[in-house]
């Protein structure tokens, strides 16, 4: 194995917060055990072991929840000793890690610094749209204390990007979001569409309809625009990997690949799955605790859970956007009666590229250009 993406979930479900609209605690909530704990020494050991035992280049560890700095400061410092204990051959390590801030102090911060981390930050706009859904166990909003932590990460000197849920309130309001975290200094984004509950039959409050989805692409993505073709450098996930695409290259993005990827998900109890979105009894593929990395990618549900993704919905096949679309995250599909999955943001996406699809290419000619001048 050359190179190998690791999602870690350290505290497994656990969290001090209760976003309302949390898709891990609705994950979790359809497992036969909610929560696993706290990964315990023999299971991190185990899996720091095995990765570089099985990979030969590079290794990206990330780490998520629940909250991952749940799982406490010391935890991290043990697995830094583990992998400079076992990675002997010396190949490329990169950390990362997803928080919602509100536990960082200085330690984390010295932590980070040291190891070179990317930190996500969730952080959903202003006071009054971020504290409507997220909030503590307390149900007191959290926006004061996750701002803080920007503020921490930046003087520390740690990078750092904002992740924002975009909810049915967000999707709505796309154009003050957009403008808050640029004029707050944040310059890299990534816009999330929201999950609504696995078994869900009815709309929620944050339920975000392909309406509005369509309508909050459009608006950012202009505003997006505007700035990068005035020099501005400000990055929006999706939308650097719709430049990607256009120029030919590969996107990042496993969502806009076109199918599922062969992904390493890891429970705290050391149980792997091949998707975060399908943390899963019946999507369980093993054990770190007892396989590979290499045994576990080439079990049975790991290459089902792919190739079930390799079905493409005869209406995508005759789209005019497939080939920038193509067919987006299999979280957002519904399943159709002959086997293959129908995007629910399918109106969202088409409304999007049809308003926008010319000043898409416009966007990607001109950073070919400013490429070529750096050069």
């Amino acid at each position: 194995m050359k190179n190998l993406n690791l999602l870690i979930k350290p505290a497994s479900s656990s969290c001090n917060l209760r976003c309302k609209y949390c898709f891990y605690y609705d994950v979790a909530d359809n497992r036969e055990v909610k929560n696993f704990g706290i990964m315990n020494d023999e299971t991190l050991e185990n899996m720091v072991k095995r990765v570089f035992e099985d990979v030969e280049y590079s290794a990206n560890f990330a780490f998520q929840g629940g909250e991952p700095t749940v799982a406490g400061i010391e935890y991290f410092k043990k697995f830094h000793e583990f992998v400079e204990k076992y990675n002997v051959n010396k190949i490329q390590v990169n950390f990362s890690l997803q928080t919602n801030g509100t536990l960082l102090d200085k330690k984390w911060m010295e932590l980070f610094k040291k190891y070179n981390y990317l930190i996500g930050v969730s952080l959903d706009g202003n006071k009054n749209i971020h504290d409507t859904f997220r909030v503590d166990a307390n149900g007191e909003g959290t926006f004061s204390r996750v701002l803080k932590a920007t503020k921490m990460l930046t003087k520390a000197g740690v990078e750092f990007n904002i992740l924002c849920v975009v909810n049915k309130l967000i999707a709505q309001k796309g154009k003050l979001i957009y403008n808050f975290f640029k004029n707050n200094g944040f310059r890299y984004y990534q816009f999330i569409p929201c999950l609504d509950a696995l078994n869900c039959s009815k709309e929620e409050d944050y339920t975000l309809t392909a309406e509005d989805y369509g309508k909050f692409l459009d608006e950012t993505f202009n505003l997006w625009a505007d700035d990068i073709l005035s020099g501005k450098r400000i990055s929006v996930r999706h939308f650097d990997n719709y430049t990607k695409i256009i120029l030919g290259e590969a996107p990042e993005a496993c969502d806009m690949v076109g199918h599922c990827n062969m992904n390493a998900v890891l429970e705290s109890d050391g149980s792997m799955y091949p998707c975060d979105f399908y943390v899963l009894d019946e999507y369980k593929v093993g054990n770190v605790n007892e396989s590979s990395f290499v045994e576990l990618f080439k079990s049975e549900k790991e290459q089902e859970f792919l190739n079930s993704s390799l079905k493409v919905n005869d209406k995508c096949k005759t789209c005019d956007y497939f080939k920038i679309c193509r067919g987006g995250c299999r979280r957002h599909k519904d399943l159709m009666a002959d086997g293959t999955y129908e995007n629910r943001f399918c109106q969202s996406y088409k409304y999007f590229f049809e308003k926008n699809i010319n000043r898409m290419v416009e966007v990607a000619r001109y950073i070919l250009k400013v490429r070529s001048e750096n050069r």
